[in-house]
């Protein structure tokens, strides 16, 4: 089956997270189609767990950018809304992932398409369900992604 659409997950724990998010939103909006956006969901933080917890959603998205042009436009919205990096998985004020791109895989350093950690992540998976409970990653379905981590 054909997947005209683009997913994207959006994360923030530092400031004002609610505000991140939604102008992560408005940002996007000026690129990018949002046809549907999830809830926002409370998280603890994965990877590097000594930090605050997150808000996380989801968008689906129309694109008319190439996968490495969004990707470029969503590392801008980071650092306008002020991102700093200091080290993998830590606290940022926004995280914009592209998490698929319509059909395309794609396995480059800078971009790996699908997200190769969203099939890991309840943070990416709930609200993804939201958006389309037929997506499927690693040729599974997110509740089957979901059954099997609420199972560890």
């Amino acid at each position: 089956m054909y997947n005209r659409w683009v997913y994207l997950s959006l994360g923030s724990n530092v400031g004002n997270r609610r505000r991140n998010i939604n102008w992560a939103v408005v940002y996007l909006s000026k690129r990018v189609n949002v046809i549907s956006k999830s809830s926002i969901i409370e998280t603890e933080a994965w990877g590097y767990k000594k930090q605050k917890k997150f808000l996380n959603c989801a968008l689906k998205v129309d694109c008319k950018l190439k996968p490495f042009e969004l990707l470029k436009f969503c590392k801008n919205i980071e650092r306008k809304l002020r991102r700093v990096k200091k080290f993998k998985w830590g606290p940022r004020t926004v995280d914009v992932d592209i998490v698929a791109f319509k059909n395309i895989i794609l396995k480059r350093k800078r971009l790996w398409l699908p997200h190769r950690h969203a099939h890991q992540r309840l943070f990416v998976i709930e609200p993804l369900m939201e958006l389309d409970a037929k997506l499927k990653f690693e040729g599974f379905t997110l509740e089957e992604h979901k059954s099997r981590l609420e199972g560890r």
